[in-house]
């Protein structure tokens, strides 16, 4: 297709996404590996439908992304991409430039802007204001029932539990409250939960959603890493035969140790940066994180 570069650049237009064009973005995301959760868009519109942005050339979108807004004092820019027939023309950019504006202006002046950029564009990033933190590594492989127990069978693992329950323990071990994009979740049927406890008190859970294949793993929080084992044996149980993937802060090292014990390889990794000062966090207790497209 020719493209007249001067009559794109003249006529682009930014705007707010239909929900329909949001569901093309994902049709390209997921036809280029990103593999999101299959009901990933639903719950993120239902939270924040004015977080998703298009970028069109005569009334047709051709690159678009999120930007969405846990609260007042934290925003994620996340899902990010251009229609492969207009890379190379700089729109990526501008676009990129422009969501972070309009992200900012939804949030208090000394809020927090987090995202988990492709280590490709980490200098990009970085010009525009992020700074790296660390890095995240997905791991993915065909879940087996044939696992070592070890002694993870001590710990209870409960495929029930409270979601205001759930929802408390993970604000308490994450740098921002992402409460309400979590409770969306688990709110959709196909969502398979496990929790741990230890004498009466939660200590940990787990979350598998379908995704485009198979299912990703995340959030995994826990108290320590014999409670993840525990969280994520039980989880690959239910899953077995199935393609997982689980993102995994690498400082955390006992939870990179984890995904390896259970045969996932890596396959892919990002960085997570920071806008506006980094968050006082410690990635200790998260073995899976909840989302590398919105937070």
């Amino acid at each position: 297709m020719d493209i007249d570069i001067a009559d794109v650049l003249a006529t682009l237009k930014i705007g707010q996404m239909t929900f329909s064009e949001a569901t093309q973005i994902f049709a390209l995301a997921s036809g280029e590996g990103w593999n999101p959760g299959e009901d990933d868009l639903q719950c993120a519109w239902a939270c924040d439908p004015d977080a998703f942005i298009a970028l069109r050339y005569r009334g047709k979108m051709i690159a678009g992304g999120s930007i969405f807004r846990h609260s007042p004092s934290f925003g994620f820019m996340g899902l990010f991409i251009v229609d492969e027939a207009y890379r190379g023309l700089g729109l990526g950019r501008q676009l990129w430039h422009e969501r972070l504006q309009l992200l900012r202006a939804r949030l208090a002046p000394d809020a927090v802007i987090g995202m988990d950029g492709v280590f490709a564009m980490e200098r990009f990033y970085a010009a525009g204001g992020f700074e790296p933190a660390y890095e995240t590594v997905r791991y993915q492989g065909v879940a087996s029932g044939v696992v070592t127990r070890i002694s993870y069978a001590q710990i209870p693992i409960h495929a029930t539990v409270s979601n205001d329950i759930l929802l408390a323990y993970d604000r308490g071990r994450t740098p921002y409250d992402r409460g309400t994009l979590l409770a969306s979740w688990l709110s959709r049927p196909k969502i398979m939960r496990a929790a741990a406890f230890q004498e009466g008190v939660l200590v940990g859970f787990g979350l598998a959603r379908p995704a485009g294949t198979g299912f990703k793993i995340g959030p995994l929080v826990a108290d320590n890493d014999l409670i993840a084992l525990g969280l994520l044996a039980d989880l690959i149980d239910r899953l077995d035969g199935a393609q997982v993937q689980i993102d995994v802060p690498s400082p955390n090292h006992d939870g990179v140790a984890l995904a390896k014990s259970f045969g996932l390889e890596a396959s892919f990794g990002c960085r997570r940066m920071y806008f506006g000062g980094k968050p006082d966090e410690d990635v200790s207790s998260i073995f899976g994180a909840m989302s590398l497209e919105f937070g």
